[in-house]
């Protein structure tokens, strides 16, 4: 018995360390932003907390059976297609009974107001009609905002629609001209506009097919007569949609990939929102097969975005430059929990409410004191107000020190007004490397308007020093002779960088030396390798923040930079060795690992130098940094060449072959290695798993 208590408490320690975000102490769920550059989550005081939950257990209505839609009008009243009922029902912003369109579910000439499966409701702001998806019917039918039967609108007619077209609108919304859109039921040709009488009138915001690799590479092979039979892949559907004030529709789409999410234009394009992907990193393991559903989508009177992920039961909230403001909520039945959300909808007074499928009812939200000020400080900032906005974000900051977007538009407002230092600064701690490049563009034109001429005084003087002891030492030597060399500890070192610059100017006599010569030993070897490991960890920390893309310093694994230093070249020389005994190569083990010790060489004298020059870079001259990392490359692959032909006395073209066997064993190695990591990976999956599970039944 103590030895099962020990197991589980075991489990129960690790299950505690291994969770990333945990649930605020006021709220039963998680409360934290995405942060844009890693995809991370980053806890946050609560944004949101719960504020009621609407049940209907005990009104005169009876409780709602798998409501699929909802909406808030300007008033604060509540609509909901209450489907497994047939009927819409109305609630007042007290949350009280108004009254209800309800139907015994038949459909006949002479009742055009009863209801089958309703499963999308929209209100009119101008007249207060009640529009409804009659999906189970095959139509669209509008109610007065007392719930009288107005127009009822029967399946469209169009040339433009296929002879098979089959019609069960699902959502339905109205933009600013009167014009209705309808999300159709397994349609993958878009989003239905219809005009204001019902008729066609052409497809909106059509989405691409989203193929895989395979199937884009059989597209490219293989002519449309010889895919005849196979599998069509026809574009993904929407699943929701609402229409914002400011004339942009938001829709929700089935696909898993980028866009899970739309922000459409009025000419039916992606704004902003195209390929960004929704998913959170945070909540999902990356070998899960169970991804997010975001099933619906809102806008509030800040035009921030709200989605809600059926999946995981998550709310994300975005601004309308696509920040990440908020993530919180969590599946489930407790209160404040959402056991299968359907749709989201926010009223006037920032209140999030969110439906239920499963339980049948309505969980609130209310805004704290935390988003009320993210929400006027990014409203202000939006607006162009920066005085205002900045006093607000620093409030932000107050309550939370590390909310990237605050620190992010402080440093953009001090930027503003050329405090460029203090810029620089904020956006370090936001981890912000493109903004940071942007600071440290105008940092660096200060200082050269300032220090210009002491620069080029400095760089004068630097090389006539340099000419005059040159000149020195060429006079001394022809008055004096060579100087004897005296041999201490200095000796040493100057003798190993000559035999190491030696091969880096003469790699073929170099590498030749090493095999045929007995150049070279191991202790070379090993000191080549050791300072390699700490060039490398020293140039991790010495490059610069902008160069690092905004990544702490203690992100930095110093101990892991200096052993995976050696990995490489152990696995190639392993490799190498392997594929020049089966090719006859004339070259021992030693020669091999010595020689590859030596190709080191340029990484380890020259990559101290190039993280330095990250400093002097901003991400303009970033092309600068690219080629000479490319350049640094291709010297330490062609010293590898160079080790292979002259170690193992191949012929050129034999030497290249051999270059290229090598390089696909590494690779071969690595994909075993990944395959390997993979299944421990899920291995380890399964372990936490089941160790929850036993949890539960403990």
């Amino acid at each position: 018995m103590k030895f099962k208590k020990f197991i589980c408490l075991l489990i129960l320690t690790s299950l505690v360390l291994s969770t990333g975000i945990t649930a605020s102490a006021r709220t039963p769920y998680a409360n934290y932003y995405i942060q844009e550059k890693e995809k991370t989550a980053k806890p946050i005081p609560a944004a949101y907390e719960t504020s009621t939950v609407i049940d209907f257990l005990s009104t005169e209505t009876g409780k709602l059976k798998n409501p699929e839609d909802m909406f808030i009008d300007d008033e604060g009243k509540i609509y909901v297609a209450d489907t497994g009922n047939n009927r819409i029902v109305v609630y007042g912003a007290d949350y009280k009974f108004l009254f209800e369109i309800s139907s015994d579910g038949t459909y006949v000439d002479g009742d055009l107001s009863a209801l089958k499966d309703p499963t999308g409701v929209y209100v009119d702001p101008d007249d207060g009609a009640i529009i409804v998806a009659d999906s189970g019917n095959g139509r669209i039918v509008e109610f007065t905002k007392y719930g009288n039967l107005r127009y009822s609108y029967s399946k469209p007619e169009s040339d433009l629609l296929s002879k098979d077209f089959s019609y069960q609108p699902e959502k339905i919304t109205k933009d600013s001209r009167g014009f209705m859109y309808v999300t159709n039921k397994g349609d993958s040709n878009g989003i239905m506009q219809l005009s204001s009488n019902g008729e066609f009138i052409s497809y909106y915001g059509t989405n691409k097919v989203n193929l895989s690799f395979w199937e884009s590479l059989a597209k490219l092979l293989w002519s449309r007569e010889d895919r005849k039979g196979s599998v069509v892949t026809l574009p993904y559907t929407f699943t929701n949609i609402y229409s914002s004030a400011d004339g942009y529709m938001y829709a929700t789409t089935t696909t898993e990939t980028p866009p899970q999410v739309r922000k459409i234009n009025i000419g039916g394009s992606d704004v902003l929102y195209g390929a960004y992907d929704f998913r959170d990193n945070s909540i999902m393991s990356s070998f899960s097969t169970i991804n997010q559903i975001f099933c619906d989508v809102t806008v509030d009177k800040y035009n921030n975005m709200l989605i809600v992920d059926r999946q995981y039961g998550r709310i994300y909230e975005y601004d309308e430059r696509g920040n990440n403001l908020f993530a919180f909520g969590t599946k489930g039945n407790g209160y404040g929990q959402l056991s299968y959300p359907v749709s989201i909808e926010t009223d006037g007074n920032g209140r999030v409410y969110v439906l239920n499928k499963t339980t049948g009812n309505i969980t609130v939200f209310k805004p704290t004191e935390f988003a009320n000020l993210v929400h006027v400080a990014n409203a202000y900032y939006s607006d162009g107000k920066y005085e205002e906005s900045l006093k607000e974000w620093e409030k932000v900051v107050e309550k939370s020190n590390y909310y990237s977007l605050a620190l992010v538009n402080i440093g953009n407002i001090k930027l503003r007004e050329e405090f460029n230092s203090e810029a620089y600064d904020f956006f370090y701690e936001a981890e912000n490397a493109t903004y940071a490049s942007e600071a440290y563009e105008e940092m660096r034109a200060d200082f050269l308007r300032d220090y210009f001429s002491w620069i080029v005084i400095t760089i004068v003087v630097l090389l006539a020093l340099w000419v005059a002891v040159v000149t020195i030492k060429k006079f001394r030597r022809k008055k004096y002779g060579v100087p004897v060399e005296r041999k201490n500890f200095f000796t040493a070192i100057k003798h190993f960088f000559g035999r190491v610059t030696n091969i880096m100017r003469h790699p073929v006599d170099g590498f030749e030396e090493i095999r045929y010569e007995n150049q070279g030993s191991y202790l070379d070897m090993i000191a080549i390798m050791i300072l390699y490991a700490i060039v490398s960890v020293i140039s991790a920390y010495a490059t610069s923040f902008i160069y690092r893309g905004g990544a702490s310093l203690d992100t930095i694994e110093p101990v892991l930079t200096f052993f995976f230093a050696f990995l490489p070249w152990g696995v190639v020389c392993i490799v190498n060795y392997g594929v020049t005994t089966i090719m006859y190569g004339e070259g021992r083990f030693r020669d091999v690992v010595i020689g590859g010790a030596y190709c080191h060489g340029p990484l380890m004298l020259l990559s101290l130098p190039y993280a330095a020059l990250t400093h002097l870079l901003t991400l303009n001259e970033s092309g600068i940094y690219g080629i000479l990392g490319t350049l640094l490359t291709i010297y330490t692959i062609a010293l590898v060449y160079f080790c292979i032909k002259g170690i193992h006395g191949f012929h050129p073209v034999k030497a290249f072959v051999v270059f290229m066997l090598t390089a696909v064993g590494v690779v071969a190695v690595v994909l075993l290695f990944l395959i390997v990591y993979g299944l421990a990976a899920q291995m380890f999956d399964f372990i936490i798993q089941f160790g929850k599970e036993m949890i539960y039944l403990v």
